[in-house]
């Protein structure tokens, strides 16, 4: 097998993304389906993804390529891909993963992809390299004009550094582990929080994508307030005060597959199942 190179040209392996893309069988899950949206979400990388993709060539042509995204405050990096056209997906994988995390700072541990559930190529590969696999991931989508009618709920207010204490509960039990701090809540994404009797129970976390769409990262509230509809005033909430702020055409969100409540406020909503997916995450001895 070739090893994997760096890429000499921008068109070329933004045309082939596109087309792997395409395919939920072979598609990532951390970029879309549109040409467009694709090319804006890889420029709104954190790092330049031209400088940290790799490619395979067989006789000239592309045939496979992964590039990666880093966040040392998380030790974490996703990887892009791999994108294999050509060749064994797990031999030629293995090799595009290797190659883009040479490239990642030494803070950076742990790697994850992520994929539709039509993407055995990316199991096979997890499970060769030991990774970890996430529960089933169901990702919702809408129309940004079915907001509008969308409930809300008093109590909701844009959180602060002095919600951080309440924001870190919420957020490291129902999340442990996850891709953004409970400080990137507040510096990375839009995050209202709700209150009862002066203490904050909830909140919900999102923000506008590089594609233009609207996402919902993170939505908590506290086991003793649930069932009084708080969680479903904070989505509205929050959705509408996302599509304030730009011109989203959808918004998205993503629920572990065994939450049955959470699905049925989505579904009651007028949320459409869209995708089915799954995340692989570990080390690389």
């Amino acid at each position: 097998m070739t090893e994997p190179l760096a890429p000499t040209d921008r068109a070329e392996l933004l045309a082939f993304v596109v087309a792997q893309q395409a395919s939920q069988a072979t598609a990532t899950a951390y970029l879309g389906d549109e040409a467009a949206g694709i090319e804006a979400e890889l420029d709104g990388l954190d790092q330049p993804w031209l400088e940290t993709a790799r490619v395979v060539r067989r006789d000239g042509t592309l045939t496979a390529a992964a590039l990666a995204e880093w966040d040392t405050e998380v030790g974490r990096a996703w990887v892009h891909g791999p994108w294999v056209a050509e060749g064994p997906y797990v031999e030629v994988g293995e090799a595009l993963v290797r190659a883009v995390a040479a490239q990642c700072p030494p803070a950076i541990v742990e790697f994850e992809f992520s994929g539709d559930v039509a993407n055995t190529g990316t199991a096979e590969l997890a499970a060769h390299l030991g990774w970890k696999a996430s529960k089933v991931n169901h990702a919702y989508e809408v129309t940004a004009d079915a907001i509008t009618p969308w409930p809300s709920v008093d109590g909701v207010r844009l959180a602060t550094e002095a919600d951080l204490p309440a924001l870190g509960a919420l957020h490291g039990a129902e999340f442990p582990n996850t891709y953004a701090t409970t400080d990137q809540l507040l510096t990375r994404h839009t995050t209202l929080v709700v209150e009862r009797g002066g203490e904050v129970v909830g909140y919900a976390s999102g923000q506008l994508q590089d594609d233009g769409h609207a996402y919902i990262d993170f939505m908590a509230v506290d086991a003793g307030h649930r069932g009084l509809g708080l969680a479903r005033g904070l989505l509205g909430e929050l959705a509408r005060l996302l599509a304030a702020s730009g011109n989203p055409g959808k918004v998205h969100l993503t629920v572990e597959e065994d939450r049955a409540p959470a699905i049925t406020l989505y579904e009651s909503l007028g949320m459409r199942r869209a995708l089915s997916l799954r995340g692989y995450r570990g080390p690389l001895g």
